[in-house]
């Protein structure tokens, strides 16, 4: 399965409540945010709380809102795709989101 096909299939499936997307929005510039401070203000070694920021209000969205029992709420822990496709998706969906093109 390519990328495409993961975030057209997998992906949009697990994130149909309004509340899980604004959570998952509201991580991807939590994130950023952490990396843009770590690089200018903070300290550097303070990036390492960008998964953090980044993961936990998709998880808390994941949990309230979009569960699914056969995955867990600890979706960290899926092995069907790569990880990196999770975080890539979840700028994409940002994006889309924010632009209207969801």
């Amino acid at each position: 399965m390519s990328f495409n096909e993961f975030y057209a299939t997998a992906y949009r499936a697990d994130h149909q409540h309004p509340i899980n997307l604004a959570l998952h929005i509201i991580g991807v510039f939590a994130g950023l945010g952490v990396i843009g401070a770590s690089l200018t203000v903070w300290p550097l070694w303070t990036i390492i709380g960008f998964p953090i920021a980044h993961v936990t209000p998709g998880l808390i969205g994941h949990r309230l809102f979009d569960r699914d029992d056969s995955i867990g709420d600890i979706r960290l822990t899926r092995t069907d795709f790569p990880l990196w496709w999770f975080l890539i998706a979840n700028h994409l969906m940002a994006f889309r989101v924010l632009t209207l093109r969801w």
